[in-house]
C-alpha cells in the first residue's frame, strides 16, 4: 500500500512510500523496485541495532557538499576576523573566500 511520495535525501531521486509484510514504512522507485537495491547510497541508510549505519564509501556528492559547508565555515571564520581588523573588509567577500577555500578544498586540500 503506497502511503506518500517524496525524494531520496541522498541521491535525490523521486521514491513512493510503502509498506512492507511487517508494517515497516519503505521506500520504492517509481518503478515499484526496491530503493534500497538501486539508491547508491542505501548502505548509508541501513539499520543496525536501530541506529543509522555509516556507509564505508560515501558518495562523491555527499563528499562534495560537506566540502562545500567546510568551505562557507572557513570563508564565515576568516571574514569574522578580517571584519574586525579591517575597515576595508566586506560581506561580499564571503564568496570569494568561500570560492577559494572550496577550490583548495576540491585539489585534495594539499598547499599549491
Amino acid at each position: 500500500m503506497t502511503s506518500s511520495t517524496s525524494v531520496c535525501r541522498s541521491c535525490s531521486a523521486p521514491i513512493t512510500w510503502g509498506e512492507s509484510a511487517n508494517g515497516k514504512r519503505v521506500p520504492f522507485d517509481p518503478d515499484g523496485e526496491s530503493h534500497f537495491k538501486t539508491c547508491p547510497d542505501a548502505r548509508t541508510w541501513s539499520r543496525q541495532n536501530g541506529a543509522q549505519a555509516t556507509s564505508s564509501t560515501p558518495s562523491p556528492t555527499r563528499d562534495r557538499e560537506i566540502r562545500r559547508q567546510v568551505a562557507a565555515k572557513c570563508a564565515a571564520t576568516l571574514l569574522a576576523a578580517a571584519l574586525q581588523s579591517r575597515d576595508d573588509a566586506r560581506l561580499n567577500h564571503f564568496s570569494q573566500i568561500a570560492d577559494q577555500v572550496y577550490a583548495w578544498l576540491e585539489k585534495g586540500g594539499t598547499d599549491a
